[in-house]
């Protein structure tokens, strides 16, 4: 409703917003009354397409009699789609009148001046984005789109697509240490030799963030994002992936990914700004470095050489997209091109707050004079939000390496819960308990408040053991601490065998590092050898009536399976404890097993006598089973079954013995039995036959000769 000295009727009309694409709203405004007129404009929001705008409700503009008028004339407020209209009485027609904005709904603020002209910065206008009506008529309709405010023109500095812009309030970032943000690089033209000074300040952001829970991606833009190399027309993709950067190497990977970036043509914030807004990631912040005004928008609009209307607009557009999902702004001027009244712009696409040298946590945009001033300050912003916290990263060494030797460190993956508690009186730890998750950065952080009159918090922190896992002290200490705000050494004191004492001060930004290292994978291997009489055999080879069959314990507490000789069998951890043992069985007459002696790789005995225990290494274990057999040479006599001190035995059929036989009693021993089976004493009674018959043929001769000696 008009509130001011004219009175003017609101009229709603139905529709979804185009920037410049006409709609069927049009044709829901009403036509003029008699001696009348009708002022619509549509407001705009969010962008929905690369050409569509979103309506915003609640708008509120004015009719002003001049460019400069403070009070207006007539007032209208938006609908809910975003369209905003005026009645037009009779007091106003044969005028001219502005219109200006008068209020913006809550969430929202309104950027009433722009700054147009060269994109270079050579000269630079701050615009008032107020749009004259033509002369009004009545039973004329005016519409923002086509009749005032829209132009096509690039002659025109405040050209405009005839959508009411106003920027969406830039989201706070929570208190935490940590983020996931997303650079965003200008490679147009004009950065010229200082890309290398423009990559430099980047890198400083990303290992500011070091030893923090911080991921990192990447986006650029010139003419259009992502840009074409103007020099060989290769396209640099935009990395919207986040990369963790809690390490070193994690910094140094994200790097990387545009270490080989080169430089464009044209500045694009728009296109920039809507290639982050369709990344499939959550962005708690975006940081944009630019050493230019836009001068395109879109894919395809602008001259490529000055700023209008057209380009701010269509950038704060995509801007209020990015902050509609959470996502703070902080935009980054940098060199001549962009300093005073373009900070106007930068506060469109960002928010209000310029950086005063003291407010980095609050600041929505920066203007600095060179990359090496942008560098500082994007380190003051990384860390903005550990000041006084602690944070804890945990790293994984590989299993191969030994003492404190941490070379191919890895951030950990999800569920390292650690545990601050307070080791001061008065120190308040914000979460006691922080567990790390899958986002790859393998880190954790802890907010503190100091005691009373106190600047420094003093915490215990201890990790909870992951089995298969032990802790690898560094200098003698369970953690290794740093202050991100210097780079200097903190002193830490451990305290049980997971854990650590350090002092945060509240000005300070601490970052600990606690290293772990899985036991190594091991696996056993038991070969077979047999000694008969003075001759070796490897199992299989040994004559047939000798056999053994062997049994492992384990992996994961396994009881006692069989197991090939010679088989390796897998799925341990160094330091487990594997029984082993085994099942022999001798068929020949008056062999006995001597000795049985299990030897590792050294031939050292180990483990004792049968069933033994050995405890592994990392990697193959290989042990050696020897069987000591000696056989009665010479004819035997009928031969009586031993009884052996294992009470198993190993199928007859099996043609290496390697199936166990009935399960030996408790305290059987290690040596096998020997025996007869059933036909081997049926072989037996027949060479008893044998003699018995050979006897009585012997004695009836000796007979016959004494009967005929004595004739």
């Amino acid at each position: 409703m008009g509130n001011r000295a004219v009175p003017a009727t609101v009229i709603g009309v139905a529709a979804v917003l185009g920037l410049l694409l006409p709609s069927a709203a049009e044709a829901a405004v009403p036509t003029p009354g008699p001696g009348s007129a009708v002022v619509t404009i549509r407001t705009g929001g969010d962008r929905v397409g690369d050409d569509q705008v979103a309506g915003l409700p609640g708008v509120q503009l004015g009719l002003f009699a001049t460019e400069t008028d403070t009070t207006p004339e007539a007032v209208c407020t938006a609908d809910a789609d975003g369209d905003c209209s005026f009645a037009v009485p009779a007091g106003l027609i044969g005028t001219a009148p502005w219109v200006g904005s008068v209020s913006v709904p809550a969430g929202w603020y309104a950027n009433p001046v722009l700054r147009t002209g060269p994109a270079s910065g050579s000269s630079s206008t701050a615009s008032a984005y107020r749009f004259q009506v033509p002369a009004i008529q009545t039973g004329t309709t005016y519409r923002s789109t086509r009749d005032f405010m829209y132009s096509s023109s690039n002659a025109l500095p405040t050209r405009s697509n005839g959508v009411w812009q106003q920027s969406r309030t830039n989201p706070q970032l929570a208190r935490q240490c940590g983020s996931d943000v997303a650079i965003v690089l200008d490679l147009s033209a004009s950065v010229g030799s200082a890309l290398p000074q423009l990559k430099a300040a980047a890198d400083s952001f990303a290992d500011a963030l070091v030893g923090t829970p911080s991921r990192l991606a990447a986006f650029n833009f010139s003419r259009q994002s992502p840009s074409t190399e103007a020099a060989t027309g290769v396209v640099d993709e935009n990395r919207p992936d986040l990369v963790s950067v809690s390490t070193q190497a994690g910094a140094d990977a994200f790097t990387a990914q545009y270490a080989g970036w080169g430089l464009g043509s044209g500045t694009n914030w728009d296109q920039a700004l809507q290639q982050v807004a369709a990344s499939d990631e959550h962005y708690d912040a975006v940081i944009m470095l630019t050493d230019g005004n836009p001068d395109r928008w879109g894919a395809t609009h602008g001259d490529g050489s000055t700023t209008h209307f057209t380009d701010v607009e269509a950038a704060v557009f995509s801007a209020n997209t990015v902050k509609a999902d959470g996502t703070r702004i902080v935009s980054f001027g940098v060199g001549s091109g962009v300093a005073g009244v373009s900070g106007l712009n930068l506060a469109a696409i960002s928010g209000p707050t310029p950086f005063d040298g003291s407010n980095a946590t609050t600041a929505d945009f920066f203007q600095t004079a060179d990359y090496a001033g942008a560098a500082e300050q994007l380190r003051q912003v990384a860390l903005a939000g550990c000041t006084g916290s602690l944070s804890v990263v945990k790293q994984i060494v590989p299993a191969d390496t030994t003492g404190d030797d941490v070379t191919g460190a890895t951030p950990a993956g999800a569920g390292w819960t650690f545990d601050a508690r307070a080791a001061s009186a008065g120190t308040t730890v914000g979460t006691p308990s922080a567990t790390t998750t899958a986002d790859g950065t393998g880190s954790v952080s802890f907010a503190l408040t100091p005691p009373a009159g106190s600047s420094t918090s003093v915490v215990d922190v201890a990790e909870r053991q992951q089995p298969g896992y032990s802790l690898v002290p560094r200098a003698g200490q369970n953690a290794t601490c740093t202050d991100l705000t210097t780079g200097d050494p903190v002193s830490v004191t451990s305290s049980g065998a997971t854990g650590f004492r350090v002092a945060v001060p509240s000005a300070a930004a601490v970052s600990c590092t606690v290293y772990n290292r899985p036991a190594a994978e091991a696996s056993v291997t038991v070969e077979k050898q047999w000694t008969i009489d003075g001759s070796s055999y490897a199992d299989g080879d040994q004559p047939t009536w000798a056999r053994a069959a062997l049994t492992l314990t384990g992996p994961d507490g396994a009881g006692s399976t069989t197991q090939p000789f010679g088989t390796q069998r897998g799925g341990y951890v160094a330091g487990d404890t594997v029984g082993i043992d085994e099942r022999t069985e001798l068929t020949r007459d008056g062999c006995t097993l001597e000795s049985g002696a299990l030897r590792d790789a050294s031939g050292t005995v180990v483990g004792g006598s049968l069933p033994a225990e050995v405890t592994l290494s990392g990697g193959s274990n290989v042990f050696t089973l020897r069987n000591v057999v000696t056989c009665a040479s010479g004819p035997t006599s009928t031969p009586t079954p031993t009884p052996t001190q294992t009470a198993g035995a190993v199928d007859p059929g099996s043609s290496n013995g390697d199936q166990p036989g009935p399960e030996r009693p408790a305290g059987a021993g290690d040596l096998a039995f020997t025996g007869l089976d059933g036909s081997a004493l049926l072989r037996a009674g027949g060479v008893a036959a044998a003699g018995i018959v050979l006897g009585t043929v012997l004695l009836l001769r000796l007979r016959r000769r004494s009967v005929h000696h004595g004739r």
